[in-house]
């Protein structure tokens, strides 16, 4: 390694990822930085936003003062500094940012596993070098960004029964956190399991009906029972609707569920890990109607709904437009195996 560059790299950590472990994990990951002659700047997200201290600090000293940004943490620690680069990139445009490194610590890390990077809950070193070796060797690859009401997302926006899921999941979290010996289960990837698997409530979850335009033209009118509004390809931690889809393509991947049983079978079928045939089968045996691409999109509900956004609840509304911001972030990608 002695051969190698010193370069800066702005390393922004949220400590409540990962279920609060990430902290504990930082000197193992400081020692990883230090191997590859990174020089480490600490942004915690404990006083402020994350995006807004992204900002402030780019603010600082302007975007080429480091060679790197490094989001360690879950999807909405990647999302939350992809907003605030974008906040400070929109406000100097004549800036260059630089390209920002994916080191996965959290729940579903959708973004990462959607380029092969990913961290195992034993926290593999070889695991960790890759992630980190990426931000120095990885290959240049500039990323769709989804964007809503000005709130840029890389991942997906959900309307439906995953968001209602998640919102369940987050106050079931808030009260086992205040009961002793029970905070464990609020982390990680446990409780989302203990909120879906009320399979009984689940069937009993009511649809509704929506009209999802795309670039302008009506696609689908009817019932709903969940819309995934895709850019990457994992969604969920675990799954692959869009075996054809990519992060740099230009369009974003509109997903529908029209009801439960449509719902289950299509998701067993998406399972990453499944050979790409059976994936593609989840297409296949959907209707017309259960996929499509757009640069534009519009759904408007029969009812105010709950949504998210990169796995982070937003206020629930009947109508959300959403567009594409093509090829528009720098990112790292794996180029080693």
């Amino acid at each position: 390694m002695g051969g190698l560059v010193q370069m800066k790299v702005l390393c922004v950590l949220n400590p409540l990822a990962g279920g609060g472990l990430v902290v504990s994990r930082w000197p193992q990951m400081l020692e990883m930085f230090r191997n590859f002659k990174i020089e480490p700047e600490l942004l915690s997200g404990r006083n402020s936003p994350i995006d807004v201290q992204v900002r402030q600090r780019l603010e600082q000293g302007g975007a080429a003062e480091f060679q790197a940004i490094a989001g360690i943490g879950g999807d909405g620690t990647q999302s939350a500094v992809i907003n605030g680069m974008m906040s400070y990139r929109n406000s100097h445009p004549d800036e260059v940012l630089p390209p920002l490194g994916l080191i996965p610590m959290g729940t579903g890390n959708d973004i990462a596993k959607s380029f092969g990077l990913i961290l195992r809950d034993d926290f593999f070193a070889s695991d960790l070098r890759r992630a980190v070796s990426t931000i120095v060797h990885g290959a240049d690859y500039r990323l769709d960004l989804g964007l809503l009401k000005g709130r840029y997302f890389a991942d997906a926006l959900t309307v439906g029964v995953d968001s209602r899921t998640l919102r369940e999941r987050n106050q079931r979290k808030e009260r086992m956190q205040k009961i002793p010996f029970l905070g464990w289960l609020a982390r990680g990837p446990v409780l989302y399991v203990v909120t879906w698997m009320g399979l009984f409530r689940f069937w009993r979850k009511p649809t509704l009906n929506v009209e999802i335009c795309v670039d302008g033209a009506t696609w689908y009118s009817g019932p709903m029972l969940n819309v995934v509004v895709n850019n990457t390809r994992i969604y969920a931690g675990e799954f692959d609707f869009c075996t054809d889809g990519y992060g740099s393509d230009g369009m974003l991947d509109v997903v529908l569920f029209t009801g439960h049983f449509d719902y289950l079978s299509r998701y067993l079928l998406s399972l990453r890990h499944h050979p790409r045939a059976i994936r593609k089968m989840a297409t296949i045996l959907g209707r017309a109607s259960s996929h499509t691409q757009g640069r534009n999109v519009t759904l408007t509900l029969s009812r105010p709904e709950p949504a998210q956004v990169d796995g982070e609840e937003i206020p629930s509304g009947d109508r959300f437009d959403i567009t594409v911001v093509p090829r528009t972030i720098h990112i790292k990608t794996p180029a080693e195996p």
